[in-house]
């Protein structure tokens, strides 16, 4: 059995601001950096140790885990754990959203829900794959990906808070929900 536990990135620019980031990639601001120490002092305190760390090739993951893991740790990035493409509303007001104004989640001018979940559930499986059966594992990603991804293995699950954890276990290829905290 594997232990994940998935932790999306602190707070940004892009956040405060309410943009939509995407795959546009926006710095941690000093909330987001203290949210990742308390994701960090979380672990700490529950005296969990990791035995792999991945995040998206985005910054706000990377600078997240490397919070986390007080930059003692190596970590593999992963593309196909980068957060969902909005597509031409990226770096907008989130009120441009189609769905903040009546229209459908569905627009073709952005990645489908469909495709963010089939490639994190290939980023997972690759996690999987090339880890340890005991190993506890930390993945650092994005609040769209994660939620979704979540909602596939639990579809009773809400959202990520910025620095929000959720643990699942896997055995062979079946993951199962634990339960999610904010630290932070």
């Amino acid at each position: 059995m594997r232990t994940i536990y998935l932790v999306r990135h602190g707070q940004t620019l892009f956040n405060v601001h309410h943009k939509i980031q995407g795959t546009c990639d926006s710095p941690l601001t000093a909330l987001g950096k203290a949210q990742a120490q308390a994701v960090r002092q979380y672990f700490l305190q529950e005296g969990i140790n990791f035995d792999a760390a991945f995040c998206s090739t985005q910054e706000r993951a990377s600078s997240t885990l490397e919070i986390i893991t007080n930059h003692q740790m190596p970590y593999t990035r992963l593309y196909d754990l980068h957060e969902k493409s909005h597509g031409e509303y990226e770096g907008q007001d989130e009120f441009m959203l189609p769905w903040r104004r009546g229209f459908s989640r569905i627009n073709a001018a952005m990645e489908a829900d469909t495709c963010v979940e089939q490639r994190m559930e290939k980023a997972i499986t690759q996690i999987i794959d090339t880890t340890r059966n005991h190993d506890t594992i930390l993945v650092v990603g994005h609040g769209t990906a994660l939620r979704l991804f979540t909602q596939a293995v639990n579809p009773k699950f809400k959202e990520y808070d910025n620095c929000g954890v959720v643990k699942m276990t896997a055995i062979d290829d079946q993951l199962k929900f634990i339960n999610y905290v904010a630290p932070s």
